[in-house]
């Protein structure tokens, strides 16, 4: 092959080379937007009842009975960052009872006997199908936002995408959009930044996390 010939050839392979690093600069940069919340090996910025939440074969496990209180729900809480907007990804296995994960939340002090006890939006997950938007943040609002589809599994691994832009919720299960929901209230039901929490609803619940992650959007998170 003579030189005059190679030479296109070689500019070639150098701008392929220079595309696919630029690539895989980019997708690591992206990824690098993600904050992980489960360190895939203990509770480590996370707060809850010991008698409920574990961590199992790499996962978050939500079983037992409350030990802080008597009665029903109680939340593994992470203070560790506050979000305003953002996606937030998960997977998780529902095998009976009610569970939840609740964002944008705040600490709760209605019942003081419940050390573990949130208010906020709440991406429910039960057995019987119900994937709405809860919300505790005043006395009345509690429902605010019901679900239109249920493709979810139980016993079986399933992801959640919630996205949080402005007063704009939606909730996504294994790739479908259940919930979409503007929050236009003006008597102070409206929640614009909080930590995030996972929810025990009652004894009996049996509930898997794994592969908890939070992108924020407009600007990182607060801490």
């Amino acid at each position: 092959m003579h030189s005059k010939q190679m030479v296109p050839l070689l500019l070639v392979a150098l701008f392929s080379a220079q595309s696919v690093a630029l690539s895989a600069e980019a997708d690591t940069s992206a990824e690098s937007e993600w904050i992980a919340l489960f360190n895939g090996t203990d509770l480590t910025g996370w707060e809850g009842d010991p008698g409920i939440w574990k961590v199992k074969d790499g996962r978050i496990v939500g079983d037992g009975a409350c030990t802080d209180h008597k009665g029903y729900k109680s939340y593994l809480i992470n203070r560790a960052h506050k979000f305003k907007d953002f996606i937030l990804e998960a997977e998780f296995i529902m095998s009976s009872g009610n569970s939840g994960v609740n964002y944008r939340c705040h600490d709760y002090d209605k019942d003081k006997n419940k050390k573990y006890e949130v208010s906020g939006y709440q991406a429910d997950i039960a057995g019987g199908g119900l994937w709405d938007i809860y919300t505790t943040s005043t006395k009345k609002r509690y429902r605010v936002q019901g679900a239109k589809r249920f493709p979810v599994k139980k016993d079986d691994w399933n992801t959640m995408r919630i996205v949080a832009d402005g007063k704009k919720l939606s909730h996504q299960f294994n790739g479908v959009k259940c919930v979409e929901f503007v929050d236009n209230d003006t008597n102070g039901g409206f929640r614009k930044e909080g930590f995030v929490a996972l929810e025990f609803h009652d004894n009996g619940t049996k509930i898997q996390f794994r592969n908890i992650r939070v992108k924020p959007l407009n600007g990182p998170a607060s801490k």
